[in-house]
Protein backbone atom coordinates (compact mmCIF):
# COMPACT_ATOMS: atom_id res chain seq x y z
CA UNK A 1 0.00 0.00 0.00
CA UNK A 2 1.41 3.38 -0.94
CA UNK A 3 1.70 6.01 1.76
CA UNK A 4 -0.96 8.71 1.33
CA UNK A 5 0.25 12.24 0.72
CA UNK A 6 0.16 14.57 3.69
CA UNK A 7 -2.95 16.72 3.57
CA UNK A 8 -2.36 20.46 3.48
CA UNK A 9 -2.13 22.04 6.90
CA UNK A 10 -4.67 24.61 7.96
CA UNK A 11 -2.96 27.99 7.81
CA UNK A 12 -2.80 29.83 11.14
CA UNK A 13 -2.02 33.17 9.55
CA UNK A 14 -1.51 34.91 6.24
CA UNK A 15 0.80 37.70 5.14
CA UNK A 16 -0.92 40.52 3.26
CA UNK A 17 0.39 40.82 -0.30
CA UNK A 18 0.97 44.02 -2.29
CA UNK A 19 -2.02 45.42 -4.23
CA UNK A 20 -3.06 43.05 -7.00
CA UNK A 21 -1.78 40.00 -5.11
CA UNK A 22 -3.79 37.01 -3.90
CA UNK A 23 -3.95 38.30 -0.32
CA UNK A 24 -4.29 42.05 -0.87
CA UNK A 25 -7.75 42.50 0.72
CA UNK A 26 -9.71 40.73 3.43
CA UNK A 27 -12.21 39.72 0.75
CA UNK A 28 -9.47 38.10 -1.38
CA UNK A 29 -8.00 36.32 1.65
CA UNK A 30 -11.42 34.91 2.59
CA UNK A 31 -12.12 33.97 -1.03
CA UNK A 32 -8.80 32.14 -1.38
CA UNK A 33 -8.69 30.35 1.97
CA UNK A 34 -12.33 30.09 3.11
CA UNK A 35 -13.62 29.76 -0.48
CA UNK A 36 -16.12 32.51 0.29
CA UNK A 37 -15.13 36.17 0.12
CA UNK A 38 -18.18 37.23 2.13
CA UNK A 39 -16.56 35.69 5.21
CA UNK A 40 -13.98 38.49 5.40
CA UNK A 41 -15.58 39.90 8.60
CA UNK A 42 -14.35 36.80 10.46
CA UNK A 43 -10.76 37.66 9.58
CA UNK A 44 -11.35 41.27 10.56
CA UNK A 45 -12.89 40.26 13.92
CA UNK A 46 -9.96 37.94 14.67
CA UNK A 47 -7.50 40.79 14.07
CA UNK A 48 -9.24 43.73 15.78
CA UNK A 49 -6.19 44.14 18.01
CA UNK A 50 -4.14 45.19 14.94
CA UNK A 51 -6.89 46.48 12.63
CA UNK A 52 -9.17 49.40 13.43
CA UNK A 53 -10.49 49.51 9.88
CA UNK A 54 -10.90 46.53 7.52
CA UNK A 55 -9.53 48.63 4.65
CA UNK A 56 -6.38 49.50 6.59
CA UNK A 57 -4.46 46.30 5.88
CA UNK A 58 -0.93 46.84 4.57
CA UNK A 59 1.43 44.61 2.56
CA UNK A 60 3.63 42.53 4.87
CA UNK A 61 1.10 42.58 7.72
CA UNK A 62 0.47 39.15 9.28
CA UNK A 63 -3.16 38.37 10.02
CA UNK A 64 -4.53 35.48 12.10
CA UNK A 65 -7.02 33.21 10.40
CA UNK A 66 -10.07 32.13 12.44
CA UNK A 67 -10.36 28.92 10.51
CA UNK A 68 -11.33 25.72 12.31
CA UNK A 69 -11.95 23.59 9.24
CA UNK A 70 -9.82 23.98 6.14
CA UNK A 71 -11.71 22.91 2.97
CA UNK A 72 -8.55 21.87 1.08
CA UNK A 73 -7.63 19.54 3.95
CA UNK A 74 -11.02 17.82 3.79
CA UNK A 75 -10.76 17.41 0.01
CA UNK A 76 -7.26 15.97 0.38
CA UNK A 77 -8.48 13.43 2.93
CA UNK A 78 -11.38 12.57 0.61
CA UNK A 79 -8.86 11.82 -2.14
CA UNK A 80 -6.92 9.54 0.21
CA UNK A 81 -10.10 7.53 0.84
CA UNK A 82 -10.65 7.18 -2.91
CA UNK A 83 -7.09 5.87 -3.41
CA UNK A 84 -7.40 3.60 -0.39
CA UNK A 85 -10.69 2.18 -1.72
CA UNK A 86 -8.94 1.09 -4.92
CA UNK A 87 -6.12 -0.53 -2.99
CA UNK A 88 -8.57 -2.17 -0.61
CA UNK A 89 -10.62 -3.53 -3.52
CA UNK A 90 -7.47 -5.04 -5.06
CA UNK A 91 -6.55 -6.69 -1.75
CA UNK A 92 -10.10 -8.06 -1.43
CA UNK A 93 -9.98 -9.50 -4.95
CA UNK A 94 -6.68 -11.22 -4.12
CA UNK A 95 -8.09 -12.59 -0.83
CA UNK A 96 -11.21 -13.85 -2.64
CA UNK A 97 -9.04 -15.70 -5.16
CA UNK A 98 -7.07 -17.28 -2.32
CA UNK A 99 -10.27 -18.25 -0.46
CA UNK A 100 -11.70 -19.80 -3.63
CA UNK A 101 -8.48 -21.80 -3.92
CA UNK A 102 -9.05 -23.15 -0.41
CA UNK A 103 -12.61 -24.15 -1.30
CA UNK A 104 -11.46 -25.87 -4.48
CA UNK A 105 -8.77 -27.76 -2.52
CA UNK A 106 -11.39 -29.95 -0.81
CA UNK A 107 -12.80 -31.15 -4.13
CA UNK A 108 -16.29 -32.22 -5.19
CA UNK A 109 -16.63 -35.42 -3.15
CA UNK A 110 -18.47 -35.82 0.18
CA UNK A 111 -15.63 -34.21 2.15
CA UNK A 112 -15.54 -31.24 -0.22
CA UNK A 113 -19.33 -30.89 -0.22
CA UNK A 114 -19.46 -31.01 3.59
CA UNK A 115 -16.72 -28.40 3.77
CA UNK A 116 -18.41 -26.17 1.21
CA UNK A 117 -22.08 -26.56 2.23
CA UNK A 118 -21.70 -27.48 5.89
CA UNK A 119 -22.32 -30.73 7.67
CA UNK A 120 -25.22 -31.68 9.93
CA UNK A 121 -26.85 -28.25 9.85
CA UNK A 122 -23.54 -26.46 10.43
CA UNK A 123 -22.37 -23.47 8.44
CA UNK A 124 -20.07 -24.29 5.57
CA UNK A 125 -17.40 -22.41 3.72
CA UNK A 126 -19.92 -21.07 1.18
CA UNK A 127 -22.07 -19.30 3.81
CA UNK A 128 -19.13 -18.00 5.83
CA UNK A 129 -17.22 -16.69 2.81
CA UNK A 130 -20.47 -15.14 1.51
CA UNK A 131 -20.92 -13.24 4.77
CA UNK A 132 -17.30 -12.11 4.68
CA UNK A 133 -17.75 -10.81 1.15
CA UNK A 134 -20.97 -8.98 2.13
CA UNK A 135 -19.07 -7.29 4.95
CA UNK A 136 -16.23 -6.37 2.61
CA UNK A 137 -18.71 -4.95 0.09
CA UNK A 138 -20.21 -2.80 2.86
CA UNK A 139 -16.70 -1.61 3.74
CA UNK A 140 -15.97 -0.73 0.12
CA UNK A 141 -19.29 1.12 -0.18
CA UNK A 142 -18.48 3.03 3.01
CA UNK A 143 -15.12 3.96 1.51
CA UNK A 144 -17.02 5.26 -1.50
CA UNK A 145 -19.39 7.32 0.66
CA UNK A 146 -16.76 8.89 2.93
CA UNK A 147 -15.09 11.06 0.24
CA UNK A 148 -18.48 12.29 -0.96
CA UNK A 149 -19.42 13.31 2.57
CA UNK A 150 -16.05 14.94 3.24
CA UNK A 151 -16.43 17.03 0.09
CA UNK A 152 -19.93 18.05 1.20
CA UNK A 153 -18.39 19.21 4.47
CA UNK A 154 -15.64 21.10 2.66
CA UNK A 155 -18.25 22.93 0.63
CA UNK A 156 -20.45 23.84 3.60
CA UNK A 157 -18.59 23.97 6.91
CA UNK A 158 -16.96 27.22 8.01
CA UNK A 159 -16.68 26.78 11.76
CA UNK A 160 -16.91 23.51 13.67
CA UNK A 161 -19.72 24.37 16.04
CA UNK A 162 -22.84 22.28 16.59
CA UNK A 163 -24.97 24.44 14.31
CA UNK A 164 -22.53 23.87 11.46
CA UNK A 165 -22.34 20.14 12.14
CA UNK A 166 -26.15 19.93 12.15
CA UNK A 167 -26.28 21.86 8.86
CA UNK A 168 -23.79 19.47 7.25
CA UNK A 169 -25.56 16.38 8.53
CA UNK A 170 -28.90 17.66 7.25
CA UNK A 171 -27.51 17.73 3.68
CA UNK A 172 -26.31 14.12 3.73
CA UNK A 173 -28.85 11.85 2.09
CA UNK A 174 -30.44 9.16 4.22
CA UNK A 175 -29.23 5.65 3.47
CA UNK A 176 -31.52 3.47 1.43
CA UNK A 177 -33.83 1.40 3.60
CA UNK A 178 -32.51 -1.94 2.34
CA UNK A 179 -28.88 -0.77 2.42
CA UNK A 180 -27.56 -0.24 5.93
CA UNK A 181 -24.80 2.27 6.57
CA UNK A 182 -22.79 -0.47 8.25
CA UNK A 183 -23.36 -4.17 8.81
CA UNK A 184 -26.60 -6.04 8.42
CA UNK A 185 -30.06 -4.57 9.09
CA UNK A 186 -31.24 -5.16 12.65
CA UNK A 187 -27.82 -6.00 14.04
Amino acid sequence: MTAPPEPPQRPESVTVSPPGGTYDTLWHIAEELFEDGSLWPRIYAANRDVLDDPDAIRPGMTLRLPMEIYPDHLRSVAHVFEVEKGELAAAVRQAAEELNGIGDFWGGGKLGTDFFKGQGGGTGYEAVSGRVMEGVEALLEAHEDVPVRLRLMADRVQVADWDSVAAVLSTIPEPEEDRPVWGEPGR
